[in-house]
């Protein structure tokens, strides 16, 4: 049984909680506006929260959620979106600033395409406007409340602005896509941050799942060759689940979380699993836990790649180490896929894996499609003004303007200002002198921002 302790209430102080469900496809997912998804908390102390294939009620997710950590003042703090032990939060519905000032309203809930979108850009100037898949959903929360805080742990002082994506055609009926995006909110440099999701997989029951990792592997499919990386997934172990509460009926699969994009191109730099019994609690073992180690024995193993058994299975996805600027932001995309995954009553090394690892290279053509990389063959030139375009990663842009240029990205955060005469070069970095991803990019010029030039920046 789940040791649960958490009821979700509509209104806790000032701040509005919110639920809405992904039901695209063969999906069906909650996702709340504290940084929770794959969990339902409306019932009593919480059911599971993620079902798979719908309209089959088989549910695969009990929770997961986000863990960021990073080390202030000597001191390593962590900030988790989903507590696989007790299916709390450490995150308030709410950006800091606004939890600060203490105005927190109706507004701040999850946003829905294409019921109440966009969100409005005059309280969230950062949010998506224009929807680019059949499934938009957009929220963000903050951690400045201290009294969601396992205590001694305290606020880093971040907001996070998730969206999620979810398309209808073929190859995406069984995945959707998390964009999310860390913002520094609390004016100082976060040294050595970690970066990860965490997931609580029950499939059917959860006392007979298991885990397993493709940290960098390649496979052949029929004619096809492909690479798949960053993935872990959890799969039932006899690969039998009997019709109850949890569980309608059929054959259990495999549900997966694939890291995708990262800054710095990092993949997955570590990978842990473990059980309730040892979860890690206190944030030293959770930041260690980020970072790769083995918080009880003190020991740096990055890849539990081995499940020694069945059991109560959650994992921890982590990157990193990063540096964050006072307001900047880091951008992180993950997919969560379900496939089918064996026979029934079939053992976990006679299972066949090629559609999990089908799903897993999916997800990166639809994630390459959010990016717009489908436009270079469809978007036409802008002329002499800006070229070229679309530009290369790792290509000079060059801008013929007189006048000083500011470039912003899709989300309309400001990324570079060009301020010297003729001809600008833009080398495709930020503010910080970081790589900035594939994308849509906007080069503006005049008092009002109002001359703009559409750029896309393509892969390699």
């Amino acid at each position: 049984m789940k040791r649960l302790f958490l009821l979700l209430v509509p209104v806790i102080c000032f701040g509005v909680y919110d639920i809405k469900w992904f039901d695209l496809n063969h999906w069906r997912c909650a996702f709340i506006n504290d940084g929770r998804w794959g969990f339902d908390p409306t019932s009593g102390s919480g059911v599971p929260g993620a079902s798979w294939p719908h309209p089959l009620k088989n549910f695969y997710l009990f929770g997961a959620g986000l863990w960021v950590g990073a080390t202030v003042d000597s001191e390593t703090l962590v900030t988790v979106g989903y507590n696989p032990n007790s299916a709390q939060t450490e995150f308030f519905p709410t950006l800091c600033r606004y939890w600060r000032e203490g105005s927190a309203d109706s507004l701040d809930r999850v946003y829905k395409y294409p019921d109440d979108w966009p969100p409005p850009i005059s309280r969230f100037p950062m949010a998506p406007q224009s929807a680019v898949s059949e499934m938009d959903m957009w929220s963000c929360f903050g951690d400045s409340n201290p009294d969601c805080h396992n205590p001694p742990g305290r606020p880093l002082g971040i907001d996070i602005y998730l969206t999620v994506y979810g398309y209808s055609d073929s190859i995406a009926q069984d995945l959707f896509l998390l964009k999310y995006e860390l913002a520094n909110a609390s004016g100082n440099h976060l040294n050595g941050l970690y970066f990860g999701v965490v997931v609580d997989a029950d499939i059917g029951s959860s006392l007979d799942d298991m885990c397993g990792l493709i940290l960098n592997k390649m496979f052949v499919v029929g004619g096809d060759t492909f690479w798949v990386k960053n993935a872990g997934f959890f799969y039932d172990y006899d690969n039998i689940e009997p019709p109850g509460s949890t569980w309608d009926s059929g054959t259990p699969g495999a549900v997966a979380l694939r890291l995708l994009y990262a800054p710095n191109n990092l993949g997955l730099t570590a990978f842990k699993q473990f059980t309730i019994e040892i979860d890690p609690m206190t944030d030293p073992e959770q930041y260690l836990t980020l970072k790769g180690y083995n918080y009880q024995t003190g020991e740096y193993e990055p890849y539990d790649s081995i499940d020694p058994g069945p059991g109560d299975k959650r994992a921890l996805f982590a990157t990193g180490p990063f540096g964050l600027p006072p307001e900047a932001v880091l951008t992180f995309w993950y997919a969560v896929l379900a496939a089918p995954y064996g026979e029934l009553g079939q053992m976990p090394d006679e299972r066949d894996t090629t559609e999990l690892v089908r799903r897993c290279w999916w997800a990166e053509q639809v994630w390459q499609r959010i990016l717009g990389v489908k436009e270079v063959a469809e978007e036409p030139a802008l002329g002499s003004v800006v070229f070229p375009n679309p530009c290369r990663i790792g290509t000079p842009l060059r801008i013929v303007l007189n006048k000083p240029v500011r470039i912003y990205d899709a989300q309309g955060r400001l990324v570079r200002n060009l301020t010297e005469s003729g001809i600008k070069v833009w080398n495709g970095r930020d503010l910080w002198g970081r790589q900035v991803s594939a994308g849509v990019y906007f080069v503006k010029t005049g008092k009002d921002n109002q001359n703009t030039h559409k750029v896309l920046i393509v892969k390699e």
